[in-house]
C-alpha cells in the first residue's frame, strides 16, 4: 500500500520505457498482454503514437493462455507478424499478469530468435517499476547486443543519451539541443533515441564523448565507458548559461556539468523545491543558481535518485503521502514541478507553483504545454513567467 495513489495518477511503467526507448529504432515490440497495457502505452504514454505509429502490438493474452502458460501461441503470432513485416529486430515484453505466471521473456525471445533468424530481446517488465527503469534496460540490451566498436573516433563528435518523450516530450527540446551542439561545431552520431536510426546506434562508439540528460541513460553511460572507454558528461543545458556550462564540460571533459560554474554577484533567501527527473532537475538548479544566485534550491524525484549526482537534501519520494507531508511543511517559497503536483500544495500556503510538465507524470493531460527548455529558449520562458518577478524581489 505504499504506493497507493489517491489524487495521482499511476505514472508511466518500465514496459513504456522500454518501448519509448525504441520506438523509432525500426524494431517490433510486443508487449504480453490482454491489450489494457499496450493501450496504456500507445494512449497515454506515447505521444509520437498519434502522427507516426511504429511496429508496437498486443499478445492478445488471454486468461486460457494464462492458465495454461502457452507461450508457443505468443511465438507463432509473433513470428508471423516478423514474416510480414521483417522488423530489425524483436521485442517482447512482460505486464502484471505474465509477472504472476512467471513468464520467461528471455527464453521466450531466444525461441522467436531461433525461428525467424530476427535479433530479438526479452524484457521482464512487471508493470510496478517505473518508465526510467525500463528505458535502462532496453539501452543496456541495444548496447550489449548491436553496438560494435569503432577503432577511429570522429573528431568533435558526441552521443545523447536518455532521450525520450516521457522526459522531454514531443517539442523541439531534442532537437534544439542538437542545433545547439552543432552551433558549437559538435556533430551528433546517435541520440538515444529520437531522431535517430537503428545504424547510428550501432555506430555509438565512432562518438568521441557522450551527454546523459536524463537517469534513463546513465547506467548505459557507464556501460560505454567501462567496456568501450568512451567518457560522458552529465546535464541539460537549460538556458544560456547551461549552454556555457555543457560546451565548456566537453571543452575540458569535466564528468559533471554542475561543477562548470558560473561567477554569482549575490545570493537570495528564497528556497525552492524541483519535483522532477533528476538530471533535468539537477540542471533546473544549476540554471536558478547561475541567473537568480538562489543556493538553497532542493530536487525531490519518484524516480531514480543517483547518489553520484544528489546534493544535500535532496530527496527520493517512495509515496504520493510523502510528497503531501514534505509540501504540509510550507518550506518552500517556489515549487517547480508537474501540474499535477499543484493540488497537493495546502491552501494555507504561499509558495509559488511553477508548472513544468512531465509526461510520465500526466500523459497526455500536459503533454502539448511542455515548454522548451534549451539554451536561450529557457530564458525566453523565464522572461514571461511570473517567476522571474518573483525570484528577484529579494535581490
Amino acid at each position: 500500500m505504499r504506493k497507493l495513489c489517491i489524487k495521482l495518477p499511476p505514472f508511466a511503467p518500465d514496459y513504456s520505457g522500454v518501448c519509448s526507448a525504441l520506438y523509432e529504432l525500426g524494431g517490433m515490440s510486443v508487449i504480453h498482454d490482454a491489450s489494457g497495457c499496450t493501450g496504456n502505452y500507445t494512449g497515454f504514454d506515447e505521444p509520437r503514437w498519434y502522427d507516426n505509429q511504429k511496429l508496437v502490438f498486443c499478445s492478445g493474452l488471454r486468461e486460457l493462455d494464462a492458465v495454461l502458460g502457452d507461450d508457443e501461441k505468443l511465438i507463432n503470432k509473433v513470428r508471423m507478424a516478423a514474416e510480414d513485416l521483417k522488423p530489425e529486430f524483436i521485442t517482447v515484453l512482460g505486464s502484471p499478469v505474465p509477472m504472476i505466471i512467471g513468464s520467461d521473456f528471455t527464453g521466450i525471445a531466444k525461441e522467436i530468435e531461433n525461428m525467424t533468424k530476427v535479433p530479438s530481446l526479452g524484457f521482464d517488465t512487471t508493470g510496478l517499476n517505473y518508465y526510467d527503469i525500463g528505458i535502462s534496460q532496453a539501452y543496456l540490451e541495444l548496447a550489449k547486443r548491436f553496438v560494435k566498436a569503432c577503432d577511429v573516433k570522429e573528431e568533435k563528435t558526441v552521443n545523447i543519451l536518455g532521450a525520450t518523450p516521457l522526459d522531454f516530450s514531443i517539442n523541439e527540446n531534442i532537437t534544439d539541443l542538437m542545433a545547439l551542439l552543432e552551433k558549437h561545431g559538435y556533430k551528433v552520431n546517435a541520440s538515444w533515441s529520437m531522431h535517430t536510426s537503428f545504424e547510428a546506434i550501432q555506430q555509438t562508439t565512432k562518438a568521441q564523448i557522450n551527454i546523459v540528460i536524463s537517469v534513463a541513460g546513465l547506467e548505459l553511460a557507464r556501460y560505454l565507458e567501462k567496456h568501450y572507454q568512451m567518457p560522458y558528461i552529465v546535464g541539460v543545458p537549460v538556458g544560456e548559461s547551461g549552454e556555457r556550462r555543457l560546451i565548456e564540460a566537453l571543452k575540458v571533459g569535466q564528468k559533471d556539468v554542475a561543477e562548470v560554474t558560473d561567477e554569482a554577484t549575490s545570493e537570495t533567501q528564497k528556497r525552492v523545491l524541483i519535483t522532477g527527473e533528476q538530471i533535468l532537475s539537477n540542471s533546473i538548479r544549476d540554471y536558478l543558481k547561475d541567473e537568480y544566485q538562489i543556493e538553497n534550491v532542493e530536487v525531490a524525484t519518484f524516480f531514480k535518485l543517483d547518489k553520484q549526482l544528489a546534493c544535500q537534501g535532496d530527496i527520493h519520494i517512495e509515496s504520493e503521502l510523502q510528497l503531501i507531508k514534505l509540501l504540509k511543511a510550507d518550506t518552500y517559497d517556489v515549487i517547480i514541478g508537474d501540474p499535477l503536483f499543484k493540488q497537493l500544495i495546502p491552501s494555507y500556503s504561499k509558495a509559488e507553483f511553477i508548472e513544468l510538465p512531465h509526461v510520465a507524470v500526466s500523459s497526455r493531460l500536459y503533454w502539448h504545454n511542455s515548454p522548451r527548455i534549451m539554451g536561450e529558449y529557457m530564458d525566453q520562458v523565464m522572461k514571461s513567467s511570473p517567476l522571474a518577478k518573483s525570484l528577484k524581489k529579494d535581490t
